[in-house]
């Protein structure tokens, strides 16, 4: 992954963490398809992604 590709992964990946962590408040619907869609391109991006230590760290 190039330094410009990696800065795009972890915006997307921070973008993420934000997103969940609203739609975990408010259980809308848009802000999960907008959750699913960003982890979409998160994992073309990065096949092995994993949300795992990200959550543990986030939360």
């Amino acid at each position: 992954m190039t330094k410009g590709n990696a800065r795009k992964f972890r915006t997307k990946e921070v973008r993420l963490l934000r997103l969940y962590s609203e739609w975990h408040e408010t259980r809308r619907g848009q802000i999960q398809r907008q959750c699913l869609g960003l982890l979409q391109q998160i994992v073309h991006l990065e096949p092995r992604f994993s949300l795992r230590h990200e959550f543990q760290e986030a939360f």
